[in-house]
């Protein structure tokens, strides 16, 4: 009985040791990306960080965030983690990230992308709405880098929405917790559940 003890032991911890090492020694996102646009086939992402440079907004946020599908790309094994739209879509993240930069930015603090660019297979298993401006390259999701709380978040959000929105077409979706959506795309705002009246700031 000791004996079984022990070995069950010893496999625990070997299994342990097993994942803090896989942890450890994994690539990291920002490893996947360089290895990806290393493709001599990747041209476009280099033509797409030279426009983006060319119209002032390609320091507003790391371009291998802006074309990562989700955060939880890992649980969609039929699709790459990166996806560059095609070069008509360009345009339309300008003004996304112009309105992060001198909107979002300056009223919540630093945020990071959880999620860019999607291709239709990616949206579909992110269940993203059917006609989601993720699929047009116009829209972000977003966190909060900072200790921000989701009441302080919406606190920010909605006054910053009801004030600049409409100029800017900006399209505002906040979800749970601390992710929420920036497009410009059309001045509206969602909650949830990708409904008008779900939206806090209601």
């Amino acid at each position: 009985m000791r004996w079984i003890a022990v070995g069950l032991i010893a496999l625990l911890v070997a299994a342990l040791l097993a994942t803090h090492i896989r942890h450890r020694f994994a690539p990291s996102d920002a490893d996947r990306f360089a290895v990806w646009r290393a493709d001599p086939a990747r041209t476009d992402v280099a033509a797409l960080e030279a426009y983006l440079a060319r119209e002032g907004v390609g320091d507003v946020l790391p371009l291998a965030d802006i074309l990562r599908s989700d955060a939880r790309w890992r649980r969609c094994p039929a699709i790459e983690p990166f996806a560059v739209p095609p070069e008509t879509m360009w345009p339309a993240m300008v003004p996304t990230l112009r309105y992060v930069r001198d909107h979002v930015v300056p009223a919540v603090g630093p945020v990071r992308v959880v999620s860019g660019y999607r291709d239709s297979v990616a949206n579909r298993c992110f269940k993203g709405a059917k006609a989601s401006k993720h699929l047009q390259f116009a829209a972000l999701d977003l966190m909060p880098t900072g200790k921000v709380d989701r009441a302080a978040l919406i606190a920010k959000l909605c006054p910053l929405h009801a004030q600049t929105g409409a100029a800017n077409r900006v399209g505002l979706g906040i979800y749970v917790a601390t992710r929420f959506h920036i497009d410009t795309a059309g001045f509206r705002r969602w909650g949830g559940d990708y409904h008008a009246a779900s939206s806090p700031c209601r």
